[in-house]
Parts: C-alpha cells; sequence; structure tokens
C-alpha cells in the first residue's frame, strides 16, 4: 500500500484517496482553502472575518464581480490578458452555537463525484453537522445532528423574512444582505421542531437548542421564478452521482443518474442540480424538457441551468471511433480519417528530427524521484519509438532506443520504484490549490 506523504486524518477510509479531486482541499494542508461545487463554493470559515464562524461559509460569484487584467492589444478585439473571480466572501455561513476554536473538519465516503464534509464541535463528538458534497448541486445542505443552528453572513444581513411552512413541513426564510443579493433558506425537521431561527445581529440568525434536521441554503438571481423553483425542489439533496455509459457505432450515451436523500417518498420533489453548458448541449431523451429559467453563473465554465430532475440523458455522436496514435483528420470521411501513410517530405523530416532525439538519455529522463514525470518522460519516448517505428519505416532506429545501457542498480525503465510505488514524490508536487471542473 502507497504510503502518501501527507497524513489524513481528517478523510480516513481504507480505499485509496484520489489525487486532484474537487473536495480536497477539505482535507489538505490547513484545510482552509475553498471547495468548488458549480456555481456554489464552500469553505471552512475558521473563525475568520466579521462574522468570526467557525462554520461553512458558502458563496456564489456574479459575473460583474470578476476584476479583468490588462487589454492584450495583439489580439484582435484586445481581450483582457486574465480575470479574476474574488475568493473568501462568506455570503450565508451554515453553523452552529456549539462549533468554536476546537471544531474539527473531517471528510467521509469521499468517491468520484461526491464527499461528505463533518464539522464537529470537538474530537469525538456524536454532534457535528454534515455537508453532502456533490458536483452541480442546487442547493447546499447542512445536515445538523443535536446542536443549536446558526446562520450568520460576514456580508451583514439587510432582512429576514419568515415564510409560509409547507405541507410537507419545510420551514422558509428569504434573507436579504447588504450587497442586495437574495437567498432562501429551507429547514427540514427530523422530528417536526420549528428551528424558530431568528436574528440576534446583523451577523447572525441562532435557532433552538439540540436542533436535529438539515437546513438547505441556495441564492436566488431570478426574483418570484426562481423562489417556485426552489420551493418545488427543497427537501431533498443528493448524496452521491453514479455515472453508466454505452456505445452503439458512432454514438455515446451517458446517464448521471443522484442518490437522493430526503423527502423521497412516491410523491418528493425532484433534485435540483446545475447543468454546465457543454452538458445542457448534450441532453437527450426527457432531460431537455427538465430544464428551467434559472440560471447562475459559474467561476470559469459559464453559465449554468438548474434542471430539476433525479437523473440526465446525455448523447454525443460522431464519435472519433477510428482514432488511434496514427496522424487523424476529422474532417475527412468516417473510415479513412486515421493513416499511416504519410508524404516522402514529412518522413523526412521525422526522420532527422527523430535521428537526433533518438540519442537523448532515457534512462536519466524516467529514473526520477516523480513517478509523474517520469511518466511524462516515458510517454515521450513512447511517442519517438511509434513515430520512427510505424510512420517511417525505420524500425532499426527505434530499436536503437533500447540499446542505451542503464545504471547496473536499475531495474529497466525505472521499474524499481514504479512496480512498488516507492519514489518518493508518487503524485503531482501540488494539489491543495487545484480547481477542478466537474464531468
Amino acid at each position: 500500500m502507497l504510503s502518501h506523504p501527507d497524513s489524513h486524518q481528517q478523510a480516513p477510509q481504507s480505499a485509496p484517496l484520489s489525487t486532484n479531486k474537487f473536495y480536497a482541499n477539505f482535507f489538505l494542508g490547513s484545510q482552509g482553502q475553498s471547495v468548488w461545487t458549480h456555481p456554489y463554493s464552500l469553505t471552512w470559515s475558521k473563525g475568520t472575518q466579521t462574522a468570526k464562524s467557525w462554520g461553512m461559509a458558502v458563496s456564489h460569484i456574479d459575473a460583474d464581480q470578476r476584476v479583468l487584467g490588462p487589454r492584450n492589444d495583439g489580439v484582435p478585439g484586445s481581450p483582457a490578458q486574465y480575470y479574476i473571480n474574488p475568493i473568501a466572501i462568506q455570503s450565508i455561513i451554515i453553523s452552529a452555537v456549539e462549533l468554536g476554536n476546537s471544531t474539527m473538519l473531517t471528510t467521509d465516503s469521499l468517491q468520484a463525484f461526491s464527499a461528505n464534509a463533518n464539522l464537529l464541535p470537538q474530537a469525538g463528538s456524536s454532534s457535528k453537522i454534515t455537508f453532502p458534497l456533490v458536483q452541480g448541486m442546487g442547493l447546499v445542505t447542512g445536515i445538523y445532528t443535536k446542536l443549536q443552528p446558526v446562520i450568520q453572513s460576514s456580508v451583514i444581513f439587510r432582512s429576514v423574512s419568515v415564510g409560509a411552512r409547507s405541507s410537507t413541513g419545510i420551514f422558509k426564510y428569504q434573507i436579504t444582505l447588504e450587497d442586495n443579493k437574495s437567498w432562501l433558506l429551507y429547514a427540514t425537521p427530523r422530528n417536526g421542531q420549528d428551528p424558530q431561527l431568528s436574528l440576534v445581529s446583523n451577523t447572525e440568525l441562532r435557532g433552538v437548542p439540540s436542533w436535529s434536521g438539515f437546513i438547505q441554503i441556495a441564492k436566488n438571481p431570478a426574483g418570484s421564478s426562481g423562489e417556485y423553483t426552489y420551493d418545488n425542489a427543497a427537501g431533498v439533496y443528493p448524496s452521491a452521482m453514479d455515472l453508466t455509459a454505452s456505445t452503439s457505432s458512432q454514438t455515446g450515451t451517458y446517464e448521471f443518474r443522484w442518490r437522493k436523500t430526503g423527502l423521497t417518498g412516491a410523491n418528493g420533489p425532484k433534485l435540483l442540480m446545475f447543468a454546465l453548458p457543454h452538458h445542457v448541449e448534450s441532453f437527450a431523451g426527457p432531460t431537455p424538457f427538465a430544464t428551467t429559467p434559472l440560471h447562475m453563473q459559474t467561476t470559469t465554465k459559464g453559465m449554468a441551468t438548474a434542471v430539476v430532475a433525479d437523473f440526465w440523458t446525455l448523447v454525443e455522436g460522431n464519435l472519433p471511433v477510428d482514432m488511434g496514435f496514427a496522424p487523424w483528420n476529422g474532417s475527412l470521411p468516417q473510415g479513412s480519417r486515421s493513416t499511416k501513410r504519410l508524404s516522402p517530405t514529412a518522413i523526412d523530416i521525422i526522420h532527422t528530427v527523430a535521428a537526433s532525439e533518438i540519442k537523448q538519455d532515457m534512462g536519466s529522463q524516467t529514473d526520477l524521484d516523480s513517478m509523474y514525470f517520469s511518466g511524462k518522460a516515458l510517454s515521450k519516448f513512447a511517442a519517438l519509438v511509434y513515430a520512427v517505428h510505424d510512420l517511417c519505416d525505420k524500425p532499426d532506429l527505434g530499436e536503437a532506443l533500447f540499446d542505451v545501457p542503464l545504471p547496473p542498480t536499475s531495474m529497466p525503465l525505472n521499474a524499481r520504484n514504479m512496480i512498488p510505488n516507492s519514489n518518493v514524490v508518487p503524485r503531482p508536487p501540488t494539489l491543495s490549490r487545484y480547481l477542478t471542473g466537474f464531468y
């Protein structure tokens, strides 16, 4: 079993931990960096900013909050060279009276598309708030176990209104912050108990002690129509997602099916999930009819569309099923797009370059401390051998690469480190600040 250089007391599980996952900031480093589920981001507050909260801060960035870099006049239209999305805006914080400087953030159920984050008042506590993290989730859910709910904001509350209780027992609150952004809060008790959230300051709503149930937060940029959409989706939340796929000739069909939790009876609400533009373009079957007029900006993925459905069906056509290692031209007819037949001029150019590059020291380039960069080098040399052997029909030139002597203590091609995963750095060197999109 690989011994990871980072200790993961906050992510206890026997299965291997995947690298570069969207939720990794909640078990790496200080655990203070954000997790992006798109369109929302979540950050452990850790006693910072105006609210001094130890809960989970929820943020959403609109396009007009971006900061544009200088214009690039060397490109037509003079676009900005870069843009920056602001971070650490604690719009709504899901917390509890019991959370303080002894609070622990742990994670569990780490899967490909989901994970749970837990805030405990202290190590070993049976009381906690669990946050199911699923990419694209339409509402941020905090599941309370015997805690006194506190909802906070470092942006500051301008107004809080109590909405009508639903027929399914959901308590509703309408929130406006000092940045003029509107949010909705839905509280679904485990035993029917009213959370009785009341404003105790301009940064804090406080509920009743020892409350159990779940609180859901959503930003509403669409007025009454957006509120109607959220009202009809509150009370359920995704806990995980299963992906299935199949192909037929040049057509691929795949499905996202979420595991729904909460008020999941026969007449219960369907899930509200946000789809990115490339999802919407591929929707098929009943899924296009489940889209809504509710849209939310994402930081890097374009405008997300709210979809009310427990599963999505997507279809991709014209798949490049004839693509291999050889040069491929997608504009040609199917069956003739991949070819090993190169022009004599191209072969001469490749042969000239390869004759020089084949002299490189493959042993030293692939016998590194890092499996990641050793693998990059191996991939380069494999492509070089393929080019001269298969495309240029120069097998002797390709075989010459394997005549390079390796150090006497070295198994071929760094195998002594790669096979047992014993490289000094068996992973990419930086993980904690990676931003990943979804699906």
